[in-house]
């Protein structure tokens, strides 16, 4: 019977080691400490939303005036999405709504150093997405 709880001991302390242990995938992963929305048009854009998929962490704003950007900036953490749907309705009251694939930095990432995710949003409904040396990088 005491050989048999020596087991069990052992086998939980494994599980545990497992569930606790740091994957490749997630060393991998690229820090961000900011997010900015461009507004690269001539006019007004509305009705801004950005969902990262398929996390689910979702952000929005009424309005980013033209030549303007919103700027997010937030604790460093890992960014775990891999493309976000962002939705605008431009100042001629059109909506768009585009799927970007998220661009990922293993240099970045094994290096540590926060990075921000640029959202820059064009006329005619184009939109780009990049990661530049965070704040705290700067």
């Amino acid at each position: 019977m005491r050989q048999l709880s020596s087991y069990a001991t052992c086998f939980s302390l494994f599980l545990m080691l497992v569930a606790c242990a740091t994957t490749p995938a997630q060393l991998d992963r690229v820090l961000l400490d900011r997010v900015l929305v461009q507004n690269a048009t001539d006019s007004d854009i509305t009705d801004v939303k950005v969902r990262h998929e398929p996390t689910n962490k979702f952000g929005a704003v009424n309005t980013i005036l033209s030549h303007k950007a919103l700027d997010i900036g937030f604790p460093e953490q890992p960014m775990l999405a891999i493309r976000a749907v962002v939705s605008w309705r431009d100042g001629d009251g059109r909506e768009w709504t585009e799927t970007v694939a998220l661009p990922q930095d293993h240099s970045a990432a094994k290096s540590g150093r926060p990075m921000s995710l640029i959202y820059t949003i064009y006329p005619s409904g184009q939109i780009t997405v990049a990661l530049q040396p965070g704040a705290a990088s700067q």
